[in-house]
Protein backbone atom coordinates (compact mmCIF):
# COMPACT_ATOMS: atom_id res chain seq x y z
CA UNK A 1 0.00 0.00 0.00
CA UNK A 2 1.28 3.43 -0.92
CA UNK A 3 -0.27 6.51 0.70
CA UNK A 4 -0.70 9.36 -1.80
CA UNK A 5 -1.90 11.97 0.65
CA UNK A 6 -2.82 12.21 4.33
CA UNK A 7 -4.29 15.33 5.93
CA UNK A 8 -4.81 15.91 9.64
CA UNK A 9 -8.50 16.78 10.05
CA UNK A 10 -8.60 17.04 13.85
CA UNK A 11 -5.74 17.63 16.28
CA UNK A 12 -7.14 16.27 19.53
CA UNK A 13 -9.74 13.94 21.03
CA UNK A 14 -9.55 12.32 18.58
CA UNK A 15 -6.48 13.13 16.57
CA UNK A 16 -7.40 11.99 13.08
CA UNK A 17 -6.10 11.96 9.53
CA UNK A 18 -7.83 11.25 6.22
CA UNK A 19 -6.35 10.46 2.85
CA UNK A 20 -6.10 8.15 -0.12
CA UNK A 21 -3.96 5.26 -1.24
CA UNK A 22 -2.38 4.93 -4.66
CA UNK A 23 -5.11 2.46 -5.71
CA UNK A 24 -7.90 4.96 -4.89
CA UNK A 25 -9.02 3.52 -1.57
CA UNK A 26 -9.71 5.91 1.31
CA UNK A 27 -7.63 5.71 4.49
CA UNK A 28 -8.65 6.91 7.97
CA UNK A 29 -6.25 7.12 10.92
CA UNK A 30 -7.54 7.87 14.42
CA UNK A 31 -6.00 8.16 17.87
CA UNK A 32 -8.45 8.28 20.77
CA UNK A 33 -8.70 6.75 24.25
CA UNK A 34 -5.05 5.69 23.85
CA UNK A 35 -5.86 3.56 20.80
CA UNK A 36 -4.31 4.14 17.37
CA UNK A 37 -6.26 2.62 14.50
CA UNK A 38 -5.89 2.60 10.73
CA UNK A 39 -8.83 1.76 8.50
CA UNK A 40 -8.94 1.45 4.72
CA UNK A 41 -12.00 1.27 2.47
CA UNK A 42 -12.63 -2.05 0.74
CA UNK A 43 -12.89 -0.50 -2.74
CA UNK A 44 -11.73 2.74 -4.36
CA UNK A 45 -13.94 5.63 -3.25
CA UNK A 46 -13.99 9.37 -2.58
CA UNK A 47 -16.27 8.83 0.44
CA UNK A 48 -14.10 8.79 3.58
CA UNK A 49 -16.97 7.17 5.51
CA UNK A 50 -16.20 3.95 3.63
CA UNK A 51 -12.86 3.87 5.48
CA UNK A 52 -14.31 5.09 8.80
CA UNK A 53 -16.79 2.18 8.77
CA UNK A 54 -14.23 -0.45 7.66
CA UNK A 55 -12.67 -3.03 9.95
CA UNK A 56 -9.32 -1.91 11.40
CA UNK A 57 -6.27 -2.77 9.33
CA UNK A 58 -4.17 -1.92 12.38
CA UNK A 59 -5.20 -1.21 15.97
CA UNK A 60 -3.02 -0.88 19.05
CA UNK A 61 -3.36 0.66 22.49
CA UNK A 62 -0.30 2.89 22.91
CA UNK A 63 -1.46 5.35 25.58
CA UNK A 64 -3.74 5.59 28.57
CA UNK A 65 -7.51 5.83 28.37
CA UNK A 66 -7.52 9.63 28.36
CA UNK A 67 -4.92 10.06 25.60
CA UNK A 68 -6.10 11.47 22.28
CA UNK A 69 -3.35 13.84 21.16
Amino acid sequence: MKVLNLTQTCSACPSQWEGYLEDGRAVYVRYRWGCLSIRVSVAPTRDIMEAVDADPLFEEHIGDGLDGF
